[in-house]
């Protein structure tokens, strides 16, 4: 087994905020993510019920909410956009099914209003859930700039304490998993699977990347590296944060561990002895520290340098804000209490978000990208600059 590299006797604690959040917008039902598309400045919501709003905007971008489920921790829980979004107009959400209760993720294309085409869904893939248990859903979907293409999907157990039907480390089941896909078509949907997952030709789901998680609600793709950055919540003792780079692969193949490990322990009462080839957290932390965390992401914006290059993450039962880096976490000015906090989202600029608590708050800003105006007075200044040395 891979040692941790922290848990939480390891880590330093440090407590001085670093910044104050800035509220943006407010006045949203259940938000629990905000995304932004590649080139695009708009910040778009994910509501609970089935509704995605663009921030200052009134009216739903797209309203699926006779199809979402929302039940406990059920919902429309993901949203992605395709890596040509700006061209072909196609973005990726993740939810529970009223129906059949299962996790849907599908795709859908732009209206000629500019809104999402509500008509355009295409089934991208669906997972049985276990009836009768609505949480552990995790949702979270996203693409990698280090992988263009494949679409990652991020599942949960499927329910109830323990993992009572050891989905996680079972790899003829979808559930407790990280997938990996290739998206089919806006006109026919469907997936087919990436030659080089690990489990193609062997025994497990062709779907499979990495398996052994909980509940991996909110993870994200470090922009300028590619890398995976993974927070799965933990049982009743730890919260843990996994890191997959992308120079070593994206976690091909790993087993995080539960539920024979929850973090870097023994899962209580039901765990033991890790096996070989599992891959404990980068960090982990107690319940002294928080009980459910928000995965976050690596804040690339540039403006705030105490931030710069640092992973940015939450814990929804206390409220908490933090950096890592380093064996460092460092608590940030929080603006949720306890229960509140339910998502970070990303700028297409790098800017960083948290949201809950029917609120969008804006932590570290982005430096503007220069304008053409800009770029071409800086040109001129360079020309007269290089005129004046040749004269002299």
């Amino acid at each position: 087994m891979n040692k941790s590299l922290l848990a939480t006797a390891g880590l330093v604690l440090a407590t001085v905020p670093a910044f104050a959040a800035t509220l943006v917008s407010s006045g949203y039902t259940d938000p629990l993510f905000l995304a932004s598309a590649a080139g695009d400045s708009r910040l778009f919501v994910v509501e609970k019920a089935g509704v995605i709003k663009v921030v200052g905007q009134a009216d739903p971008w797209l309203d699926i909410s006779g199809k979402v489920d929302t039940g406990g921790e059920r919902g429309l829980l993901g949203l992605a956009f395709d890596p040509n979004f700006s061209a072909n107009g196609r973005f990726y959400v993740n939810y529970i099914d009223k129906t059949t209760l299962s996790t849907v993720v599908a795709s859908y294309t732009l209206g000629a209003d500019g809104k999402g085409d509500v008509n355009s869904e295409r089934t991208i893939l669906t997972v049985a859930q276990p009836a009768g248990r609505n949480n552990h859903k995790a949702g979270w979907i996203g693409f990698s700039a280090a992988d263009p293409g494949n679409l990652y999907i991020a599942t949960g157990d499927g329910g109830s304490g323990n993992d009572p039907d050891n989905n996680a480390q079972n790899l003829n089941s979808n559930l407790g998993k990280l997938l990996r896909v290739t998206p089919g078509s806006a006109a026919t949907g469907g997936y087919t699977v990436p030659a080089d997952n690990p489990f193609v030709g062997t025994a497990g789901n062709d779907e499979i990347w990495a398996y052994g998680l909980r509940n991996p609600f909110r993870n994200s793709f470090d922009r300028t590296t590619g890398d995976l950055w993974l927070a799965d919540v933990g049982q009743g003792a730890r919260e843990e944060v996994n890191f997959a780079s992308a120079a070593a692969g994206l976690g091909r193949g790993a087993n995080y561990g539960w539920r024979v490990r929850e973090g870097s322990i023994a899962t209580p009462g039901v765990g033991g002895p890790a096996t070989p080839g599992m891959t404990d957290p980068l960090f982990d932390y107690g319940r002294d520290v928080g009980g459910t965390v928000i995965g976050g992401y690596v804040y690339r914006g540039g403006a705030d340098a105490s931030l710069e290059g640092k992973y940015v993450f939450g814990d929804f039962v206390s409220g908490g804000i933090w950096s890592y880096s380093g064996g460092t976490m460092t608590a940030l000015d929080s603006p949720f209490a306890g229960f509140q906090l339910t998502s970070f989202g990303e700028g297409s600029d790098g800017a960083l978000y948290a949201v809950g608590n029917g609120s969008v708050y804006l932590l570290a800003a982005a430096v503007p990208e220069p304008t053409s105006a800009l770029l071409m007075a800086l040109g001129l200044a360079a020309g007269c600059l290089l005129t004046r040395r040749r004269r002299a």
